[in-house]
């Protein structure tokens, strides 16, 4: 229980200072449109009523999530990364890129910019788009849920982090 209530004051922390507040909201702010535009035209906002954004729930959820737990986790990376907490930091920040990109591989244009850069003709572009998406569509709902519990650990692994070394005990 001390646990959370140090991870809880590790937050409080970070975002009190307004630069690390700062970079929370602009970047929980551009990725929440980011993929609110990515998930528009996802297989999980087919079904139910649009809330806002033409996303239904689950969207408008999956969305906001992953943008607050994203932004979390770079800011207390960059909190932990300059107060010499460098291995949580980083452990934190690779958990934090490793839970997005598979969830934006599927239905963006990633992979054909991919390919065109490394100097594929367009016929190979279209037939191997889909081929390499498939797998990321088919998995959406799960890669999803990944990603969500991967920043959820990034965030509690950075709070820790901060806790045991920027926080004085009393």
């Amino acid at each position: 229980m001390a646990e959370a209530f140090a991870e809880i004051s590790a937050l409080r922390l970070v975002l009190s200072r307004r630069k690390y507040l700062a970079a929370f909201l602009m970047i929980s702010a551009l990725f929440f449109f980011a993929y609110g535009n990515l998930l528009s035209s996802s297989s999980i906002n087919l079904s139910g009523p649009k809330v806002a954004m033409g996303l239904n729930i689950y969207s408008l959820v999956a969305s906001a999530s992953i943008s607050i737990l994203f932004a979390l986790s770079v800011a207390m990376s960059v909190f932990a990364f300059t107060r010499n907490s460098a291995p949580a930091g980083r452990l934190g920040l690779g958990a934090a890129i490793t839970a997005v990109i598979p969830s934006s591989l599927c239905c963006t244009t990633l992979i054909p910019s991919i390919l065109a850069a490394l100097g594929a003709s367009t016929s190979t572009i279209i037939s191997a788009s889909g081929t390499l998406q498939g797998p990321f569509a088919t998995y959406e709902t799960p890669l999803i849920a990944i990603s969500i519990a991967l920043l959820f650990l990034s965030v509690t692994l950075t709070s820790r982090s901060i806790a045991s070394c920027c926080m004085v005990r009393k």
